[in-house]
């Protein structure tokens, strides 16, 4: 959300291209979630070769 007085000053374009590039590049999914494991992969996303300790999601990544 970009405040009122700041909005029409190209923010939000370059907030949400940011937040593209991001999801494009890494994106996680719940062990068992093989529609969402199977939808990446049709990306290009991989599953990262380590999980971060603690988490109980699979990391995956897009290899640009």
């Amino acid at each position: 959300m970009i405040d009122k007085n700041h909005q029409r000053k190209g923010y939000g374009k370059a907030a949400m291209n940011l937040a593209l590039d991001f999801i494009r590049t890494w994106l996680s999914y719940e062990p068992g979630n093989d529609v969402s494991r199977k939808l990446y992969q049709s990306f290009g996303f991989v599953e990262a070769e380590k999980m971060p300790e603690g988490w109980d999601e699979i990391p995956a990544v897009l290899k640009l």
